[in-house]
């Protein structure tokens, strides 16, 4: 019957092979969105933010705030390629 301590001590073992091997190169590949960055500036945020805020406390309904938000990146989507 295995006591307590044998019971740690291989809990202790599976937990130290999981971190070498886990050290030994393991590679985390994360999807990026392209125009985040864009969409992460001052005025953008600042935008989105109260246009959050106006859907948050009723001034807008949610749908009313999707539309202007999707249409006003695509908007700006639109109007930087032209300017390529």
């Amino acid at each position: 019957m295995a006591t307590n301590q044998d019971k740690s001590a291989a809990a202790q073992t599976a937990n130290e092979e999981e971190h070498r091997a886990a050290a030994a190169g393991t590679t985390i590949t994360v999807p990026s969105i392209t125009g985040v960055a864009d969409a992460l500036e001052p005025k953008h945020l600042l935008w989105f933010g109260g246009l959050a805020v106006a859907g948050a406390i009723g001034v807008l309904e949610w749908p009313v705030v999707a539309a202007v938000g999707v249409g006003t990146y695509v908007a700006e989507r639109f109007a930087r390629s032209g300017r390529r």
